[in-house]
């Protein structure tokens, strides 16, 4: 069931990805200095979600890696799930951490992924057509 789900959102994805509308792909936290980015490609099957988190505070910060994510489409969840936890990550001012999701042939339609690290949270929005 679960790559079943993939499937769909990988194809949805590339779909999307060829028509997209970016909409606050960009989130900064305040709290913990942390800014998100958001990024999509398509290649063929695949819908590759590249996320970055990078220190924009002036001190070191203490995170625990491994985001979250949630894909929606057409505003139902169809997808939710995580990388797994790497430890405790120090990262200095102006570091990021990036990493990506991969989705297999996801199917048309209007999607929104979510990434979560820690208490920063990045959304962005595309179709697939």
């Amino acid at each position: 069931m679960n790559y079943i789900l993939i499937f769909i959102l990988g194809i949805s994805l590339v779909l999307s990805a060829c028509s997209n509308t970016n909409s606050d792909n960009e989130s900064e936290s305040v709290s913990t200095g942390l800014q998100g980015n958001v990024d999509i490609k398509v290649e063929g099957t695949e819908t590759i979600v590249f996320y970055t988190f990078k220190n924009k505070s002036k001190e070191t910060i203490t995170v625990i890696g491994g985001a979250r994510y949630k894909l929606l489409k057409d505003n139902n969840l169809i997808e939710k799930g995580g990388v797994p936890i790497k430890d405790y990550l120090n990262l200095e001012p102006e570091e990021e951490y990036k990493d990506k999701k991969i989705f297999n042939n996801l199917q048309s339609g209007s999607y929104l992924i979510i990434v979560e690290w820690n208490e920063t949270v990045v959304t962005y929005d595309f179709t697939l057509n």
